[in-house]
């Protein structure tokens, strides 16, 4: 079937909306982001069938460094395995290559879901790195720090050295990103790197959806420290959980979150395009 890929008005949320609850049940990401989506680089993008009618959704968000990544991406259970989806990522393809001139494109997916990482495979997109996610609830105080903001020189001092131990990629609301001085530089600028100045320091926050979870994103130096900090904000900010994305290769984030007393959520892969 033939379909006609538009960029999404801002007045489409609520259509949008009704497909993602088709889709995902009482899961609401799109919903919740809406304004996010409609205030960074990039594009909403929406499916119609012949009768103009939207059938799917998908979102490409252009990141600090132009690369891409591409998520979001529902298809109503009733329109499913007509070509919708093909649609949409020839269309994030050709944005990606032609409007914005990216350097890659990227998308994460679950290691069970055979049919969306063969539709990624399909358009070039590659098996990256594993992930692994863990989180943890917050119950508790942790101990005082003396943290403060890492401007983005700082920043990239002090995490683009660990981009091998990070195996190049974090994450941040399952937005993976490689380590970079743009991307470092532009967390930095929202204010997410913190540093004692002793060469201790923490990337958390959020990308949308601040009140849900707290993210962590990168961790040096004295783990527990950070990882007191961490706590303590999410509590400051009344954040019931904190939640932490990293590549396989971490061994080292991984039993430093064990033994804080994080629990291992879900595995997770991320393919990649490069142009």
């Amino acid at each position: 079937m033939k379909y006609d890929v538009r960029i999404a008005k801002y007045e489409d949320l609520d259509t949008v909306s009704a497909i993602e609850k088709a889709t995902m049940g009482n899961y609401t990401y799109v919903d919740t982001a809406w304004n996010y989506f409609f205030n960074t680089k990039g594009d909403f993008l929406c499916a119609c069938n012949r009768d103009d009618k939207m059938v799917a959704i998908a979102h490409l968000a252009v990141l600090p460094d132009n690369s891409c990544w591409f998520e979001a991406l529902r298809v109503h259970p009733e329109h499913q395995n007509r070509g919708a989806g093909k649609a949409l990522y020839e269309k994030a393809l050709d944005l990606a290559q032609n409007k914005y001139h990216c350097t890659a494109m990227s998308m994460y997916t679950g290691p069970r879901n055979v049919r969306s990482s063969g539709l990624a495979a399909r358009y070039g997109l590659n098996n990256v790195y594993n992930y692994k996610e863990y989180t943890l609830k917050v119950t508790a105080e942790g101990r005082k720090s003396d943290y403060h903001y890492a401007d983005w020189r700082t920043a990239c001092k002090l995490a683009l050295p660990l981009k091998e131990e990070y195996g190049d990629f974090i994450s941040i609301n399952r937005t993976m990103c490689r380590i970079n001085r743009d991307n470092i530089a532009a967390l930095a600028d929202k204010r997410l790197f913190y540093e004692d100045g002793n060469g201790s320091f923490i990337c958390i926050g959020n990308r949308f959806q601040h009140g849900n979870k707290l993210f962590l994103v990168m961790l040096g130096g004295d783990y527990e420290k950070g990882l007191d900090f961490a706590v303590n904000l999410a509590n400051a900010r009344n954040i019931p959980e904190i939640t932490c994305t990293f590549t396989s290769v971490n061994e080292k984030l991984e039993k430093a979150l064990q033994k804080y007393g994080f629990t291992f959520v879900a595995d997770i892969i991320t393919r990649e395009r490069i142009f």
